[in-house]
């Protein structure tokens, strides 16, 4: 099936909700806020309104540096969101450590409670590495409770991009969160990151990480896209 296919298909799932859909709309056809979107569907059911940017895979999504902003000014229009939908799912054997397996919810508090010694020690950066891993974890953990796709490979900035589009995290937690994955990547390449050095960099994640796990046990966790 091609992609043409697949986006019709998506288009059609989205038609089964109530959405009056238009497939790759021109700006005329876009709100006024998202006149230089690039996207793959439009939905209108009522006073709701929904933006679809429609993926290959997940790398494509990673690439793509326009969707943070599109998620986030969306997010700011009442009565509409900003989803993703990726069409290849997960490959298992794409991972590269033979035996590598998600974190558990023990895990994940393992790693927070780990992060938060390492700041009591003085090791603050590797506390945010470990703390970032044990979000990181989390954020698949909410987003597979709420019937997403996450697992290995998901990157984490469409991670935060799916999160904050459902309202799972908010705007200033969202830009927080943003700039702690570039000070992580900052760290794990070899440069100093000045904001390392504020141990409530590391409560925050652990904070964070832990309300997602939370979240993540309520059975009554409802998809809210594709």
């Amino acid at each position: 099936m091609d992609f043409d296919q697949e986006l019709k298909q998506v288009a059609d799932a989205y038609a089964s909700q109530g959405y009056q859909v238009t497939i790759r709309p021109n700006p005329e056809a876009l709100p006024s806020f998202a006149k230089d979107f690039k996207i793959e569907i439009l939905g209108k059911r009522g006073t709701e309104g929904v933006l679809v940017a429609v993926k290959k895979d997940r790398d494509e999504v990673a690439a793509d540096s326009n969707l943070t902003r599109y998620a986030e000014i969306t997010g700011l229009q009442k009565g509409w969101r900003f989803d993703f939908a990726i069409l290849e799912a997960e490959n298992p054997s794409s991972r590269e450590i033979d035996g590598a397996r998600d974190f558990s919810e023990e895990d994940i508090e393992e790693s927070f409670s780990e992060s938060l010694e390492m700041v009591h020690l003085g090791f603050l950066r590797p506390a945010v590495i470990t703390a970032w891993a044990g979000f990181e974890a989390a954020m698949r953990l909410r987003l597979r409770a709420a019937g997403e796709r996450a697992g290995w490979g998901s990157p984490p900035r469409s991670m935060l991009n799916e999160l904050y589009s459902n309202a799972v995290i908010n705007v200033e937690e969202f830009r927080k969160l943003e700039t702690l994955s570039r000070v992580r990547n900052q760290i794990v390449h070899g440069f100093i990151s000045p904001l390392a050095s504020e141990g409530g960099a590391v409560q925050f994640l652990c904070d964070i990480g832990r309300r997602l796990i939370e979240e993540s046990q309520d059975a009554n966790l409802q998809p809210n896209r594709i």
